[in-house]
């Protein structure tokens, strides 16, 4: 790791080595119901033959191309409870006590009638096919039985497997006790399986696959079972005892397998009563809610020759499939649904649909912190010009910029910035709850008060990037005006943000006799106390006025301002104040660019490393490449690239859970909300859309109609400034 230090247009610009960032597979779902074709009932069965996908219903048996998949067709109507692919390129299907064969054309013959119910269905390696009655493990083969391997005496059978060396298994139920069978000269012979610790261990299978091997893969009530035949591996260990370190156990997200599939390239997936698994280079993801299933009870997965995995639900079929993407795609995607639907005027926010099922029909709220949102949208175009000079994004950095701007001009109280503004003649969008005003400067707008320090945070951050990357000189006069009005708006009433009737507004408050006397302000001390030095380090660079500096140093030598700021990031017993978080980073960011004298350098870089330090396990990708673009160090790059692959690319705000999960550590403290937490950070993709400002603890929560969609400046920001500082490269 080298690092050289470089003044380019007021910043200290920090450079490291550079990570080269690859293609990447990124999963992404698309699901079908009956809008599609399918029947308004559960599918319980799938096989993927000859180029189509067949789902298996008690309406009958359904197809879609797979070049298609969004067209569906009856071509049986049959019942099906079981469906595979059949060797002349069709599907083979069992449903009541009938086996039944669809040719490639989809026309329906019935191969075999039993008296009793069947219950299982496998091609024989031997000709023909398996099927499974309580009473019999059937081999039928030219409309006949060819083969009869009754069950155990005083057992019924309930599931069974051929395996590729062509041993047969079987699960068997007695009155009092269940048991798992070989078929071994003539009988069915106990297998003994023993856990991890040597004890005798059973459960109620459900299905199993095997692999080229031999390898039986055996899913049950209680996870996931391993064995060639004699030696064993449980990802679950016997009466549900929980290891110390479930990842370390391999255990599957959800214990009730119910559903067994490989891919051709490896992957192993497992369907469940709550989602889908994977099991990819030895570790599990997690496929919950509708951002990748149209229901959570899953019944069957059939995968195809690309890999896609194919899943039937109670509620329609989904298709999940890793598709090769680079990060530089991925932003591109986040940038087309900003154009599309998040930007207000220049005010990038989420979009809310009352009715999510007519997407046209969208609309952005004007927020509490449309200055802050928009600010760190503006950042990453800035970013994104500096490291490309790509004249698009300067142009939306510069819509942005002027949107920003009359924020502070249109309120008539100078350097009194709003919240947010509207123009009597927009449609789309509607008003957060608060104080709105019509503005004296042009009656056009009204504008919302009682402005907060987010907000502020939000505004000094761009100000620096926008006017060091991007401003021409009449944008740097501008921004050299906005940002005097508001600065000494905050020096001339007590370092404090007064609102329309003169009186502070809840949270702009920086004053010493109340963040340094004032209980109240204990847990905003420290923060409070960062952000309006780094405000007025921000001011005195763009303006050039030492009346900036001088205060700058008073807050430190007559204050203690800088003690207080060395630890900012508050820990238990206080709330954990995730939002807080960011905003320190923000702060942290144009200070540190600016901040060159050694002494108080070295104490602001005390501050930032114990916060970095306790941010750290959370994988931000802001936060590490804000540490490493501030100083040089290794910055868990590696980490940072892993969230961003990580981040979904369908930005609604579906509902997740996984406090039910099998495979995570709950934290015996839960969230400042009340949330339940885990020990450690789950991957970006298994949890509830969030922002920089969240808790990535948290385990639940969302809309289960999806109502809401984020716009992606959560990805767009930390993305380009990694490119902008060289710390990824593509």
């Amino acid at each position: 790791m080298f690092l050289t230090l470089t003044l380019a247009t007021g910043l200290i610009a920090m450079q490291t080595t550079t990570y080269n960032v690859s293609p990447f597979l990124q999963d992404v779902s698309a699901y079908y119901t009956a809008a599609h074709g399918l029947p308004s009932a559960p599918v319980r069965a799938l096989a993927v033959a000859g180029g189509a996908v067949y789902a298996g219903t008690e309406q009958g048996v359904y197809r879609a191309s797979l070049e298609t998949p969004d067209r569906w067709q009856k071509v049986a109507d049959l019942p099906a409870s079981h469906l595979i692919a059949d060797p002349a390129g069709g599907a083979a299907g069992i449903g009541g006590g009938r086996l039944f064969q669809l040719d490639a054309e989809g026309r329906a013959r019935t191969l075999f009638e039993a008296d009793a119910e069947l219950i299982g269905l496998q091609a024989a390696a031997r000709g023909g096919y398996w099927v499974l009655t309580r009473e019999a493990l059937l081999r039928v083969a030219n409309g006949a039985v060819a083969e009869r391997l009754p069950a155990p005496t005083n057992r019924q059978l309930r599931w069974f497997h051929e395996d590729t060396r062509g041993r047969l298994y079987a699960y068997a139920e007695g009155e009092l006790e269940r048991r798992f069978y070989r078929w071994q000269e003539g009988e069915w012979r106990i297998v003994t399986i023993k856990d991890n610790r040597g004890r005798f261990y059973d459960d109620f299978w459900l299905c199993a696959v095997s692999d080229a091997i031999g390898h039986l893969w055996i899913g049950g009530r209680s996870g996931l079972i391993l064995g060639d035949g004699e030696g064993w591996f449980l990802s679950r260990e016997v009466y549900g005892e929980a290891p110390v370190n479930p990842v370390a156990e391999l255990i599957p997200p959800y214990g009730m397998i119910r559903a067994l599939a490989f891919a051709p390239n490896g992957d192993l997936w497992a369907g469940t009563p709550e989602g889908a698994c994977r099991l990819r280079d030895g570790r599990w993801s997690y496929f919950w809610g509708k951002r990748w299933l149209p229901d959570n009870r899953v019944h069957a997965i059939a995968v195809d020759p690309q890999n896609r995995a194919w899943i039937a639900t109670d509620g329609g079929v989904a298709c999940i499939e890793s598709k090769p993407m680079t990060l530089r795609q991925k932003a591109d995607h986040y940038e087309q649904l900003i154009a599309l639907r998040h930007n207000r005027r220049g005010f990038v926010f989420s979009c809310v649909w009352d009715d999510p099922s007519k997407p046209d029909e969208w609309k952005i709220e004007a927020s509490d912190n449309d200055g802050l949102w928009t600010a760190l949208y503006c950042a990453a175009q800035c970013f994104q010009y500096a490291a490309t000079k790509d004249p698009s994004a300067r142009q939306r950095a510069r819509q942005s910029m002027e949107a920003l701007l009359k924020l502070e001009a249109l309120t008539g109280i100078p350097g009194f910035p709003a919240r947010s503004i509207v123009h009597k003649s927009e449609t789309r969008y509607f008003k957060s709850h608060g104080e709105w005003h019509e503005s004296p400067v042009d009656p056009n707008y009204t504008w919302k008060g009682d402005t907060s320090s987010d907000e502020l945070d939000g505004h000094y951050f761009i100000w620096a990037i926008y006017y060091d990357l991007v401003a021409d000189e009449s944008e740097k006069e501008a921004i050299r005006g906005v940002v005097r009005r508001v600065t000494d708006h905050l020096m001339q009433n007590n370092w404090r943000l007064i609102d329309k009737d003169g009186k502070p507004t809840r949270w702009a408050i920086f004053n010493p006799e109340a963040i340094n006397d004032d209980p109240i302000w204990e847990e905003e001390r420290g923060l409070n106390a960062l952000s309006i030095l780094s405000h007025l380090k921000v001011a005195y660079h763009i303006t050039g006025d030492t009346k900036y500096q001088r205060a700058y140093e008073s807050l430190i030598q007559k204050h203690h301002y800088l003690i207080n700021a060395i630890t900012q990031k508050m820990l238990a017993p206080f709330d954990i104040n995730h939002s807080d978080d960011e905003l320190a980073f923000l702060c942290y960011y144009p200070f540190l660019m600016y901040e060159q004298d050694p002494t108080y350098r070295r104490m602001w870089l005390m501050s930032l490393e114990r916060s970095w330090q306790i941010e750290r396990p959370e994988r931000s990708a802001l936060f590490n490449f804000m540490y490493g673009a501030l100083t040089g160090k290794p910055c868990d790059v590696e980490n940072a690239v892993q969230t961003l692959r990580e981040w979904p690319l369908d930005l609604r705000r579906w509902e997740c859970r996984n406090s039910h999960r099998l495979d995570i550590t709950l934290d015996t403290r839960k969230g400042r909300f009340g949330e339940w937490q885990s020990v450690e950070v789950l991957p970006y993709s298994e949890r509830p859309i969030m922002r920089w400002n969240g808790n990535p603890y948290s385990l639940d929560g969302g809309d289960p109609l999806g109502r809401e969609e984020d716009d992606g400046t959560a990805f767009l920001l930390p993305y380009w400034m990694g490119r902008y500082h060289r710390l990824i490269e593509e």
